[in-house]
C-alpha cells in the first residue's frame, strides 16, 4: 500500500476527519488500492482522475500545487516526498496542479479529457435517481470529446443503448483518465453542494460541472397498442413509506377515472410491495400491466397514455421524459426536488418536505424525522385526500382540453 495523503479545497477541510472514513462506505476500497493510470517521463510520477484526482509523487526533492483550473483555488501547496496526494472531492473539478523538484518548476498540468476513456460508475439506486443523470453523462461526452462509458445495472442498459448510443455500457476499465460516481448522496464529497438543496433535475450541473439542465427525452420505439383511452398509475416507490399512506385514496381515484371513461392500468413492477412494516398493493379496481419489464415497454405504454399518476419514485421520472403528463402525489420530499409539473399534490397544512431539511441528520426513510411514535408520524404521506389528486387531475383534464397543457424543455 502506498502512502497516502489526502486534500481538499478550503470548505470541506473541517469535515476531512469524518470524511475519510467515509470514502470506503461509497467505493468499498481504498483509492489508493491502484497506481495512478497515466504515466509521465519522470520515474515514479503518475497521475490520472480515477475516484477524484491521483497524483503519485515519488521520492524526491519535491514542491506540489495542486488548484481548481477555472477557480484558481488553490487545495494543497505542500513539499512532498513518496507519496500519492488524493483529492476527497469525487465530483468533477477540472484539477491543475503545478510541480518543483530541487526548487526548479518542471511540471504544469491541466485536465483534459478530449479522446480521453472517462467512466461513469452508477451505484445501486433508485431508478430515478440515475435515469435523471443519463443526459449530463451526454453532454459531459460531448463538451469534451471524451470516449465515454459507464457501469449501470441491466435493467438500466438498455435505455442507455437505445437513446445514448455513443455510451458503453461494460464493467469500470482500467485504462481510465477519470472515474466519477453518480450517485445522488448525502456526502459532501460527491457533490459540490448537499443534493437535498437541489432540484433533482440538476443533480448532473452539480456532478459534471455542467452550465445547462438537460431534461431526460425517451421516444417510443413502438406505436400505440391500445385503442382507448388509458391512464398509468404506479402506487409502488423504493420505500413504501414514500408512498401514499391514504388507506382509501387509490381506490376512491381509479373509480373516478373509471368513471370518466379511462382504462386505468397499474405499472407497477410487483403486485404487491412490503417494506417498513407497511404493504402496498395494486389498487382496486386497476388493471395488472404490473411486471419486471424492459424499461422500453414502460416508455412505449406511458408516451401514448393519457396522463400518468404516481409517487416521487422513479416510474414518475420515466414518465416525465415520455412527455406525459404527471400528477405527482407525494410530501415527504420539498415541492420543488422532483421534476417541475403543475399536478404535484401535497397537503401543505400538515408536516411536509422533511426529505429536504438539511438541519436534519439522517439519510434514510426508516423513521420520521419530526414524529417517529406519534400518530402524527409521515402524516405529510397519509393526509393527502383522495379530493386533492382528484381536483389535480380535473385541472389537467381541463388544461389539455383547452390546450393549456405544455412541458417545458428544460426547468
Amino acid at each position: 500500500m502506498m502512502n497516502v495523503k489526502y486534500f481538499c479545497a478550503p470548505n470541506l477541510r473541517e469535515v476531512l476527519p469524518e470524511a475519510k472514513p467515509c470514502l470506503f462506505d461509497y467505493l468499498g476500497e481504498s483509492p489508493a488500492a491502484f497506481p495512478p493510470t497515466i504515466r509521465t517521463t519522470y520515474p515514479g510520477l503518475a497521475f490520472d482522475f480515477n475516484c477524484g484526482m491521483r497524483l503519485q509523487i515519488p521520492a524526491g526533492n519535491w514542491h506540489v500545487k495542486i488548484l481548481d483550473g477555472n477557480s484558481e483555488v488553490v487545495c494543497f501547496d505542500d513539499d512532498v516526498s513518496d507519496v500519492v496526494l488524493i483529492s476527497l472531492e469525487k465530483f468533477f473539478v477540472r484539477w491543475r496542479f503545478l510541480l518543483w523538484l530541487d526548487g526548479k518548476f518542471v511540471f504544469d498540468y491541466l485536465y483534459d479529457a478530449t479522446n480521453r476513456r472517462v467512466h461513469f460508475y452508477f451505484y445501486h439506486a433508485g431508478m430515478g435517481d440515475r435515469i435523471v443523470l443519463f443526459p449530463y453523462m451526454e453532454a459531459f461526452r460531448k463538451k469534451w470529446n471524451c470516449r465515454l462509458s459507464c457501469t449501470v445495472d441491466p435493467y438500466l442498459q438498455e435505455l442507455i443503448n437505445l437513446y445514448f448510443p455513443a455510451i458503453e455500457c461494460m464493467e469500470p476499465p482500467s485504462d481510465s483518465y477519470a472515474t466519477y460516481f453518480p450517485a445522488p448522496s448525502f456526502s459532501v464529497l460527491f457533490a459540490p453542494e448537499k443534493i437535498i438543496k437541489v432540484p433533482m433535475e440538476k443533480f448532473g450541473q452539480q456532478i459534471f460541472g455542467l452550465n445547462c439542465v438537460e431534461k431526460i427525452v425517451y421516444t417510443p420505439t413502438k406505436p400505440r397498442q391500445i385503442i382507448e383511452p388509458y391512464v398509468c398509475i404506479a402506487a409502488q416507490t423504493s420505500a413504501t413509506i414514500k408512498t401514499w399512506l391514504n388507506p382509501n385514496g387509490w381506490s376512491e381515484v381509479v373509480a373516478y377515472l373509471k368513471r370518466r371513461g379511462y382504462r386505468v392500468l397499474c405499472i407497477d413492477r410487483d403486485v404487491e410491495q412490503t417494506s417498513h412494516g407497511i404493504t402496498v398493493k395494486m389498487p382496486d379496481g386497476a388493471e395488472d400491466f404490473t411486471g419486471d419489464l424492459p424499461l422500453s415497454e414502460r416508455v412505449n405504454l406511458l408516451a401514448h397514455a393519457e396522463f400518468f399518476i404516481g409517487m416521487p419514485s422513479g416510474l414518475s421520472w420515466l414518465a416525465w421524459a415520455a412527455n406525459v403528463p404527471v400528477v405527482l402525489i407525494g410530501g415527504i420530499t420539498a415541492w420543488w426536488f422532483e421534476f417541475s409539473t403543475p399536478y404535484r399534490v401535497v397537503n401543505r397544512l400538515v408536516c411536509h418536505g422533511c426529505h429536504n431539511d438539511t438541519t436534519i441528520p439522517w439519510a434514510t426513510f426508516e423513521n420520521c424525522p419530526y414524529h417517529q411514535g406519534t400518530e402524527r408520524a409521515y402524516e405529510c404521506q397519509r393526509k393527502i385526500s383522495a379530493r386533492q389528486v382528484i381536483n389535480a387531475i380535473d385541472e389537467l383534464i381541463d388544461d389539455k382540453r383547452a390546450g393549456r397543457f405544455s412541458y417545458p424543455k428544460f426547468l
